[in-house]
This record gives C-alpha cells, sequence and structure tokens, in this order.
C-alpha cells in the first residue's frame, strides 16, 4: 500500500517516486493514486510538510534553527493578543511566518464544510531569527505598496514576547497598516 496523508482539506495525496537521469530518486505527491510508489514507509531523512494551504510535499528533514518554546510565544501570542483566531505558523530555517485566513472569507455565508475546502491563507506578518547566539528576532510586515512585493522591517529585540504582544494584536486590523 502506498504512502498516503490526508490534508487539512481532507484531500488525500499519494507519494510516488522517480528514478532520475543520474539514478537518483525524487518524490512527489499527487492528488493521483495511479502510479503511486510501493513505499510501505516515507524513506530515511525526508518528512512530509503540508504548506498553509494545503499543498503537500516530501522534503528532507529540516533541522531546526528556532526553538519550540519560542514557537509557543508566537503561537500563543496570537492566540492571546489578536483577534484571528484562524491561522497557521509556517516555520522555514529561521523564520516564522503567521499565515491568516483572507479577509474575502471572514464574516461569508458560506457553509463551514465548503469554507473549509476554499479557502486561503496568506502571510502579512513574520518574526526572522536574526541573531542565534543571542536569540534576537526582527519582526516585518509585508508591503502591499506600489510594486514592491516586499517585507517592511518594524522592530528587533532579544525580547519575542514584547513583540509578539506589540505586534500580532494589529493582524486583521486597519492599524495593521499604519506600522512602518
Amino acid at each position: 500500500m502506498p504512502v498516503t496523508y490526508k490534508n487539512f482539506r481532507n484531500d488525500t495525496y499519494y507519494l510516488h517516486s522517480k528514478l532520475t537521469k543520474k539514478g537518483t530518486t525524487t518524490y512527489n505527491f499527487s492528488k493521483k493514486a495511479k502510479g503511486a510508489a510501493d513505499l510501505k514507509e516515507v524513506p530515511d531523512g525526508y518528512e512530509i510538510y503540508e504548506n498553509p494551504n494545503g499543498r503537500v510535499f516530501l522534503r528532507k528533514v529540516q533541522k531546526p534553527v528556532i526553538h519550540k518554546e519560542e514557537i509557543s510565544v508566537i503561537n500563543d501570542g496570537m492566540k492571546k493578543y489578536s483577534e484571528i483566531e484562524d491561522f497557521k505558523l509556517d516555520i522555514k530555517k529561521n523564520v516564522v511566518f503567521i499565515y491568516t485566513v483572507e479577509n474575502s472569507y471572514l464574516n461569508s455565508s458560506i457553509p463551514l464544510q465548503l469554507l473549509q475546502q476554499t479557502k486561503n491563507y496568506a502571510t502579512e506578518l513574520r518574526f526572522v531569527l536574526v541573531d542565534k547566539e543571542e536569540r534576537v528576532f526582527e519582526v516585518e510586515r509585508f508591503n502591499y505598496s506600489g510594486s514592491v512585493d516586499d517585507w517592511i522591517y518594524l522592530d528587533g529585540s532579544n525580547d519575542l514576547e514584547t513583540l509578539v504582544q506589540e505586534y500580532v494584536q494589529h493582524l486583521g486590523k486597519d492599524s495593521f497598516y499604519d506600522l512602518m
């Protein structure tokens, strides 16, 4: 039986493998069961990764840079200081991205089951670990002005909890766009 994975949208993904011209094996997930690899488990050194919008990948195991306690500070801070209840944290190397449901879905009359299948997450705020020794984080917000799609530096500190408290409260509010 092939390796399968159900994402948050309840879609089933099947692990496929392919031999390259160089003789190495590459892996990918697909919603199609046909041609799925006959693997009993995830290959050694790999992990299943689901991005915030439900796409599923097989990637090499990531060595954690950000401590579990720091991720908890951000997660707990979102629950305590932000009005947004539907969010996801996505950790990539030294960055913690906060993904929230795009505003078009908020206060929607879409039935909950259909909403689960169609909602889309976007990131507007992130915490970047800039000094691994001193555990200094910078907080940045996404820049929507003009033709520049980039991040704006807001603040930096080795007091992550204070940064979280000060900035996550603005997510989903007009005051977010005044942050500079």
